[in-house]
């Protein structure tokens, strides 16, 4: 029984990395349109910020789903520098409906904000 508990418990990671020095524009949106699609499929949601050069993202859903992703995306060469920032035990999602969201921005806090969010919080606006 304990074993389903831990298979339930719902968290949420944020991740830093730099992106690799020739990643175009639509190598990017590929990424976040494969991705989006794929975290649906496994109950992940969240949200990807890319300023030109690091990515920064947070990630949320059920813990062994969250951790097998984060290992692919870690052994991944479209970047380097991966580096998990936070993680959390939540008890709702803060990306209540998004697969995956790019988020365009040189000031990644509105993916960072996402950690300090509670059940209480409003999901984001799209």
């Amino acid at each position: 029984m304990r074993a389903d508990k831990e298979q339930q418990r719902m968290i949420r990671i944020l991740y830093f990395s730099t992106a690799r020095a020739n990643l175009t524009r639509a190598d990017v949106d590929a990424i976040a349109s494969h991705a989006s699609e794929a975290n649906l499929k496994r109950g992940i949601t969240g949200s990807l910020a890319y300023n030109g050069r690091n990515f920064c993202q947070c990630l949320e859903g059920e813990e062994g789903q969250i951790r097998a992703l984060i290992e692919t995306i870690r052994k991944d060469d479209r970047h380097s520098g991966f580096k998990v920032l936070d993680e959390k035990t939540v008890q709702s999602r803060y990306f209540k409906d998004w697969g995956l969201r790019l988020v365009d921005d040189l000031d990644f806090s509105y993916v960072i904000n996402a950690m300090s969010a509670d059940s209480r919080d409003r999901e984001p606006v799209s």
